[in-house]
């Protein structure tokens, strides 16, 4: 673990808070520099970008404390010191950057589904950054473990899941896929509406994919613990379904196809 980078006096640079902070700098420029291209107003932009880091922070540490409140508890020192008590969720963020993008849509007439898109692609690099700094911070260890890959946390008697490095790793293969696919989607022959909103979804039902069994490993008391595995289950069917019927595709219409094909 590396939850130090180096001191200068009496000023301590915390490896999460600067990998945090480096992570929103390449969200910020990738999202203003996307929907840039995309013809938007760059102040609309900028207005954007800062509510959208606002929200992601505020609803990321929240659902974080929750999905740890048997470390957190009722004291509200922990929850606003960020480098004493890091912990970020990587959902929450999601959630946040998405409800700033509908207040966007609402007020400015943006496409939501497009501009979901291009702001996925911002996304990834923050996710990414934030699970290394949970990991070399110590905090982003999941259930103990007797498994090979099992690591010893500072404070910690026995070795746990290095569920932040699991998560890391997961999000990086997402982000690759997502950056080979983005020029050859709407040419798929089996997504017949060729409509904006591909990316968002699939990144979404990816995430979730990879939730749920991290989610089994996940340190949580015992209520909470089925409840983060169920809810996503829930998130993934939703997901799939949403994409589904986005793609143009429909149940009667692939019953019709495959009796065609049968009667032929």
């Amino acid at each position: 673990m590396l939850p130090i980078i180096f001191n200068i006096g009496s000023v301590t640079f915390y490896t999460y808070g600067f990998l945090l902070a480096v992570g929103i700098f390449l969200e910020s420029f990738i999202i203003w520099r996307r929907l840039r291209d995309a013809g938007l107003k760059e102040e609309k932009i900028i207005d954007f970008i800062i509510l959208a880091l606002l929200l992601g922070l505020i609803f990321s540490r929240l659902i974080f404390i929750i999905q740890n409140f048997s470390y957190f508890g009722w004291h509200l020192t922990r929850w606003v010191l960020f480098a004493r008590y890091p912990g970020l969720s990587t959902l929450g963020w999601w959630f946040g950057m998405l409800l700033a993008l509908w207040r966007f849509v609402k007020t400015e007439k943006w496409n939501f589904w497009r501009m979901a898109d291009e702001i996925t692609f911002g996304l990834f690099p923050f996710l990414i950054l934030l699970q290394l700094g949970s990991f070399l911070d110590g905090s982003g260890f999941g259930r103990s473990t007797n498994m090979p890959w099992g690591i010893y946390f500072p404070g910690i008697l026995l070795k746990r899941h290095p569920l932040s490095l699991f998560s890391a790793f997961f999000l990086f293969i997402i982000w690759f896929f997502l950056i080979k696919i983005e020029r050859h989607w709407r040419i798929w022959e089996w997504y017949k509406s060729k409509e904006n909103g591909f990316i968002l979804l699939t990144a979404s039902g990816l995430i979730f994919l990879t939730n749920l069994p991290l989610a089994f490993i996940r340190e949580a008391r015992v209520y909470l613990y089925w409840g983060q595995i169920a809810l996503n289950f829930i998130a993934l069917i939703f997901v799939f379904s949403l994409f589904y019927f986005r793609s143009g595709r429909t149940l009667k219409k692939n019953y019709d196809k495959q009796k065609e094909t049968k009667n032929n």
